[in-house]
């Protein structure tokens, strides 16, 4: 079948996750090790000269940017307050594998004395005369290049690369990038001098070559030189070769003896292990000193001219041990042999006790003076390494002269080992003084998975932190980033959260979270007591919020137990409320013990006027006599019972009560907090196995219903509210009563209704007085003031998995299920008079494939000229998962809307699975939609919107088959003809002129009940009062 051409209706990425999933691809065997330094990795730029908007000419404005990568662009933040400057996008779709900072000079004839040296400049006149740019490392094995200075005048602008290089080899093929990484990322005047001796602005990295002639890949060490731009050449410096010059390979070793024979000429690995952490630091000579700590004097290096202008260190660093390669400045030293020049590094743990993967190394760092090096365990240990490469510089050479008579490194070097961190350390930086100069290395910060911001004095009492800032984020710590110029410190979470302090008080600057989108950490295997009987967590449920008109979302990956409200114009939540409280530190013996699961708010419902809000969370206890007992399995396969038990909770907005107090508590600069308190609340609200599946609220937010598989019932919920004499108002909620399933239904709901958290299979009409519970493929219609069945209607084998009442006046259902969608009429039904007549039709996804299926349903609001029309959305998974369409579909024509004047659909293709959609903006016949995906990427699906000139019209072309007596939409027909409908009178609505008698006329009464479902009332069984005080 023909799918649909692609719409005009564009697409616009808003947000996702800011920095790689933490666990992907782990370097060991203990999965759980997290890995802080990865090839995607945060960078802080220098201070940026930029000409401010004023009249003076000469007022200069310095700004500082962040650099936060993730494999489809790189996010610019400002490092003063936060906010989204620019992204920079790759050219030609390729995936970011590396990120490095590099900094170009511009000179001119000017910039070279008489007898053609460079002139010498203080720091400050090298940036004016130079440029930062921005190499990205690609999946095709190019580089590309943004210049950082031009980031100011391009806000809210995707750039494209400036120049892309093409790495060239003569003894490899194709080339995959890894790893990059610059020996002078922040300081202008040493990479001046770098750049001076070199010829060009050096670069490392870490790649992935295949062997001419062969389809074997072997891992290099590598090097290059970043050619400066000349802003007067032509075209042909938009595609630059540059040579690739090979330093080292990689070898797994399988013996010690192997490993003693090539850890001279090769980065030695044990098999199962990879490299995760490449750093590079320059460190120039100091002609004329003599002390140990002010590097290697010429005197005793130079014989040979070889390291006069200083080295420039290179750290390799894998789990299980770590190699430093010494290259030198002026790059005389002949690269065809490198034995000599490479140093390995072992560093076993002092305690026995520990076992191989808690000593693996899991973060490292280099002190700003490049005198020192930090590293950090899974265990929690962070050792300094104190002058390390002062002497791997003196071994080295004493092996280069023959003289043989220095003792190797490991055993030379002081280490200094601390531990506070109960898990691994994923973040070390070195703290530098305030200045614009390097500083020394005089303290060290760390974090993981505590959330805890630790500072450790090198010069002081370093066996003891010297200050901690706790509960940095809802998530640990990843990254941290210290400004040389500015003393700041920059912490990146895995909620995707980023915080800067100040780096002498730790006053919290700014905040700024994304969607939080990482996982705290991986979750453990769940198997319930009976075959087949499965824990379901659901998918991400977003929503638009009536008050702030900001979208909702929860159940987030790296958000367990809250609610997020998000402003998609500034790609930042807004808005937080913590429904269950988590632990996150909760492991006692990582090798043994599963993780607990992270509590979850699965589902999330709002009045009308969003000023009630009605939570369901599930929450893990090691006290299994609470809820549903499940096993969950350990690293070894080791399974622990635990209980799940469910809440409900029920909030008040608070922001404009009479006689509310305003909020007492304490809060931090950035803290988002919502005027929302918890009025009620009930755990296991339908017994104690008895786990919510389905949560609605009416429209006035006076009543809600919720459905439990395993109790077989539903609940309806009341809202009663009292003032005092003050006039401060007191609201309560309880149960009204409970109706068991009907008998006919029982097994239906057992089997598939609400299997999972996400489906919608319990809905309030538009004004509240219908109650419509789905049991698989059939629907029931409920007085709820008096608990009594009004009509049940069928699917024609539908297995529901949505229900909404549409907005406009004949109130009728939209129902779906995996792979259909249907019109229903509320008191009609196949084979009896329908006073919707042909209005009732079916929509059949298989179009798309075989594996489909139907994500999100979401009807336009009665408020909107397209909800009245009856518009609505729907999201279809194609291929499971790998690819979803996303289109608006006219209830009236039976069809996919088209763009006004136009015949193309209104029709969106977006990789991945969509998990939910949520109306944004619906003015006239514009709309915005926003879509999430399953990782968590948020998209603008917009059309007639102000980001675009076309509107929507009201004509749509569609194909009219017959099915079960009613036209059926089949996607990607396209007809001339639309069917003819005949609608009679709603049953829901008045028209102009007519009295009630006349209206009633045009409709039959709803059916009788069924012989069953009256004996289930007169017996009394179905319905549960729960009291009438």
């Amino acid at each position: 079948m023909k799918m649909p051409p692609e719409a005009t209706p564009s697409i616009e990425y808003i947000d996702g996750p800011m920095l790689p999933h933490l666990l992907q691809g782990s370097t060991v065997t203990y999965d759980d090790i997290p890995r802080s330094t990865t090839s995607l990795v945060p960078t802080i730029t220098p201070l940026l000269a930029h000409a401010a908007h004023t009249n003076n000419e000469g007022e200069i404005d310095a700004q500082q940017y962040l650099l936060v990568p993730n494999p489809q662009r790189i996010i610019v933040m400002s490092a003063h307050h936060g906010k989204r400057v620019c992204t920079l996008v790759p050219e030609g779709n390729q995936s970011i594998h590396a990120l490095a900072l590099v900094w170009l000079p511009l000179r001119g004839e000017e910039d070279y004395s008489k007898d053609g040296e460079p002139e010498e400049h203080d720091e400050d006149e090298e940036e004016d005369r130079g440029e930062w740019v921005v190499i990205a490392g690609c999946s095709d094995g190019s580089l590309q290049e943004w210049v950082a200075n031009d980031f100011a005048a391009k806000k809210e602008e995707e750039l494209a690369p400036r120049r892309i290089f093409k790495l060239t080899s003569s003894n490899a093929g194709s080339v995959n990038v890894i790893h990059l990484c610059s020996p002078t990322e922040s300081n202008a005047m040493l990479a001046s001098s770098l750049f001076n001796i070199r010829g060009g602005a050096p670069l490392y990295g870490l790649i992935n070559a295949a062997e001419t002639g062969s389809k074997k890949t072997i891992t290099w060490v590598v090097s290059c030189l970043i050619p400066p731009f000349d802003k007067s050449g032509g075209d042909d410096q938009n595609k630059v070769l540059i040579e690739l010059n090979y330093l080292v390979s990689t070898k797994v070793v399988k013996s010690t003896k192997e490993e003693a024979q090539l850890q001279k000429s090769h980065v030695c690995l044990k098999h199962g292990d990879s490299i995760f952490g490449l750093k590079a630091a320059y460190r120039p000579s100091s002609a004329g000193s003599t002390g140990r700590t002010d590097y290697v004097v010429e005197d005793e290096r130079g014989t040979n001219g070889a390291s006069s202008n200083g080295d420039v260190f290179l750290v390799i660093c894998a789990s299980r041990g770590f190699a430093i390669y010494q290259d030198y400045a002026n790059s005389l030293a002949s690269k065809d042999d490198n034995s000599g020049m490479i140093v390995h590094f072992k560093l076993p743990m002092k305690s026995s006790y520990q076992s191989k993967e808690m000593a693996a190394f899991s973060s490292i760092a280099i002190s700003p003076d490049a005198k020192n090096l930090a590293l950090g365990r899974a265990s929690g240990h962070i050792e300094i390494l104190d002058n390390v490469f002062y002497n791997v510089a003196k071994f080295l050479k004493s092996h280069s002269t023959s003289q043989d008579n220095e003792h190797h490194p490991e055993v030379v070097t002081v280490r200094k080992s601390v531990h506070w961190h109960a898990n691994p350390v994923r973040a070390l930086a070195f703290l530098a003084d305030s200045g614009r100069h390097r500083g020394n290395s005089g303290s060290v910060i760390s974090g993981g998975e505590e959330s805890v911001l630790v500072t450790w004095q090198l010069d002081r009492d370093f066996h003891r932190p010297s200050h901690f800032v706790s509960r940095v984020g809802q998530g640990g710590i990843l990254h941290t980033l210290c400004c040389m110029h500015t003393s700041k410190i920059i912490v990146f979470c895995s909620d995707n959260s980023v915080q800067c302090y100040h780096g002498s008080n730790y006053d919290r600057l700014w905040m700024e979270q994304g969607i939080a989108s990482m996982k705290l950490h991986e979750e453990s295997i769940i198997k319930g007591k009976e075959e087949g009987d499965t824990f379901k967590k659901g998918s991400i449920i977003m929503q638009k919020d009536p008050i702030t008109g900001f979208p909702i979302l929860s159940n987030l990956p790296g958000a367990p137990g809250m609610v997020h409200w998000y402003d998609p114009k500034a790609a930042s939540v807004v808005g937080t409320l913590e429904v269950s409280p988590y632990n996150r530190v909760s492991r006692r013996d990582p090798l043994v013990d599963p993780n607990i699961p992270a509590p979850a708010v699965t589902h999330v419902a709002l009045g009308h006027d969003g000023k009630d809000l009605i939570t369901v969370d599930t929450v893990w206890s090691e006290n299994t006599s609470v809820g549903k007992v499940y096993d969950l399995v350990g690293p070894k396969g080791d399974k622990t019972p635990m209980s799940v038990y469910t809440s409900i909770k029920f909030f008040s907005f608070s922001g404009t009560a009479k006689g509310r107090k305003p909020d007492q508590r304490k809060h931090r600069r950035g803290d988002l907090s919502v005027s929302y308190e918890l009025v009620s609340s009930m755990a296991s609200p339908h017994g104690r196995e008895g786990e919510v599946c389905a949560l609605a609220v009416s429209p006035n937010g006076d009543t809600a219903c919720t459905l439990s598989r395993q109790e077989d019932a539903f609940r309806i919920w009341s809202k009663k509210t009292t003032y005092s004499q003050a006039g401060v108002a007191s609201v309560m909620w309880k149960c009204l009563y409970k109706v068991k399933t009907p008998a006919g239904f029982a097994n239906l709901l057992s089997d598939n209704t609400g299997s999972s958290p996400g489906q919608h299979v319990v809905e309030f009409s538009s004004d509240g007085s219908v109650l419509s519970v789905c049991y698989g493929t059939h629907i029931t219609l409920w007085d709820h003031t008096n608990a009594t069945l009004l009509n049940s209607l069928t699917s024609n084998g539908m297995n529901i998995q949505h229900v909404h009442f549409l907005t406009r006046d004949d109130d009728y259902l939209l129902l779906s299920s995996e792979t259909e969608i249907a019109i229903k009429s509320p008191f009609g039904g196949s084979g009896r008079s329908s006073y919707l007549g042909n209005d009732e039709w079916s929509v059949d996804m298989t179009a798309f494939g075989k594996h489909v299926k139907v994500s999100s349903v979401v009807p336009f609001g009665k408020q909107s000229a397209l909800g009245a029309q009856g518009f609505y959305a729907v999201s279809v998974v194609i291929d499971n998962g790998l690819e979803s369409v996303v289109m608006i579909v006219n209830r009236s024509e039976c069809g996919v809307a088209c763009v006004k004047g136009t015949d193309k659909l209104m029709y969106w293709r977006i990789k991945g699975e969509v998990s939910s959609l949520c109306v944004n903006e619906c003015i006239g016949t514009g709309v915005e939609l926003l879509a999430i995906t399953e990782d968590c990427r948020l998209l603008s699906l917009h059309v007639g919107t102000q980001k675009t000139k076309h509107t929507l019209g009201s004509k749509s072309k569609s194909t009219s088959i017959t099915r079960a007596q009613a036209p059926v939409l089949q996607v990607g027909y396209e007809v001339d003809s639309q069917p003819t409908k005949r609608r009679k009178v709603s049953t829901f609505a008045k028209e102009r002129g007519k009295s009630e008698q006349q209206l009633a006329a045009g409709f039959e009464f709803p059916p009788s009940l069924n012989s069953k479902f009256t004996a289930s009332f007169l017996s009394g069984k179905m319905i549960d009062w729960q009291g009438s005080k």
